[in-house]
């Protein structure tokens, strides 16, 4: 009886060690949730404001060449796309996109078709606009530039284009009558002139 009782008490120490173990091991563990979460905490506004940082760095030195494509760009949607950016994707490479004016930013894989070719169009323009000041201007050549632009970017297109022949020649091939009747009723007595002397002004 002596041995049972003493082995009762024993076990009844043993396992007050234990819990007595298991509180220290849990606040130990609660020290530990709180000096991580305060590091969490500021990791992430740390992150926050690097990011914000950096979008801002980018809006404001943004190179040449993209912030005139996407004036350009703009112009050639009609204020549906007000510029372009420049973003990282997760593996970290530039990529473009188009901005709205809502801050949305959109990339170029979530375009439409139209709005894909209005955006090359607008870095093509860009890039010959830029190199025009550095050498002698050189004919712009475009084969159904205008294909997938509904009417009134097909205007406003032609209207951009108008202005780029002060620059240098442009020649817009196509075989759309309406692309062809919207020159020439935008792009003015110049535009139906080279209509008239390649034998043009009444077929496609």
């Amino acid at each position: 009886e002596r041995i049972g009782s003493l082995t009762k008490e024993l076990e009844q120490l043993r396992g007050t060690a234990g819990a007595a173990d298991a509180v220290e091991l849990a606040q130990g563990l609660l020290a530990h949730i709180r000096e991580a979460g305060e590091r969490y905490l500021h990791l992430r506004l740390a992150y926050l404001f690097l990011h914000r940082q950096i979008e801002l760095y980018r809006a404001e030195n943004q190179g040449p060449l993209v912030r005139r494509a996407g004036e350009i760009f703009g112009r050639l949607t009609r204020g549906s796309f007000i510029g372009l950016g420049i973003e990282f994707n997760e593996e970290d490479r530039a990529v473009l996109v188009g901005s709205r004016a809502s801050g949305r930013t959109v990339s170029v894989e979530r375009m439409s078709d139209g709005a894909r070719d209005q955006l090359y169009l607008a870095l093509r323009l860009a890039c010959i606009e830029q190199a025009l000041g550095r050498s002698e201007p050189l004919p712009l050549i475009l084969d159904d530039a205008l294909v997938n632009f509904d009417d009134p970017r097909a205007e406003v297109t032609v209207l951009v284009l108008a202005e780029f022949a002060a620059k240098c020649q442009v020649l817009l091939f196509t075989h759309h009558v309406h692309v062809r009747d919207t020159a020439m009723r935008v792009g003015g007595s110049q535009v139906h002139a080279a209509l008239s002397a390649m034998g043009l002004e009444r077929g496609p």
